[in-house]
């Protein structure tokens, strides 16, 4: 689950350094609809292919 945290928060933004500490709830949902634009963008360029 550790992971998936740091990920998120990282595609919402946050940083991973030792100043920063824990990244907020807000960071983690602009993590999780950037992944969401992601994978709709992905699926689209699927659908396209074939």
């Amino acid at each position: 689950m550790g992971w998936a945290y740091k990920n998120l928060a990282k595609l919402g933004g946050w940083k991973d350094t030792k100043g920063t500490g824990r990244a907020s709830i807000k960071v983690l949902w602009e993590g999780w609809f950037k992944l969401q634009t992601i994978l709709e963008g992905y699926e689209l360029a699927m659908s396209l292919d074939h």
